[in-house]
């Protein structure tokens, strides 16, 4: 149970990351060619609900320094390498479920991606 209520947070985190979501280009004017009706309307995209819960700078900083809390990039290892918080673990989003098992048990868990 305690393994579910921990994977629950973590895999809301991975779904809701404002950094893992993927852009669509806006049509472009210059396609104005006619389609069929069928392939002419697009679905609505699925409104994101970003319901994770937030922490402040001084919060997660002294978490992090009393030993309560473990700080986890999600970013590219490329952007990690180039400037990232001391004492973070790189996980990158598409990885994390994969990689759960490197988490503490235990501890409060602080996810960032930018």
């Amino acid at each position: 149970m305690r393994k579910f209520l921990l994977i629950l947070p973590i895999a809301g985190l991975i779904y809701f990351a404002a950094c893992a979501g993927s852009s669509a280009s806006p049509p472009s004017a210059a396609n104005n060619s006619p389609l069929p009706a069928s392939k002419a309307v697009q679905p609505e995209p699925k409104a994101v609900v970003d319901d994770a819960p937030r922490i402040s700078l001084a919060d997660a900083k002294k978490d992090y320094d009393t030993g309560s809390a473990v700080i986890v990039d999600v970013r590219a290892e490329s952007a990690y390498k180039e400037e990232h918080i001391k004492g973070s673990l790189n996980i990158t989003v598409d990885t994390l479920a994969a990689n759960l098992n490197k988490l503490p048990k235990g501890k409060k868990i602080i996810v960032y991606c930018s």
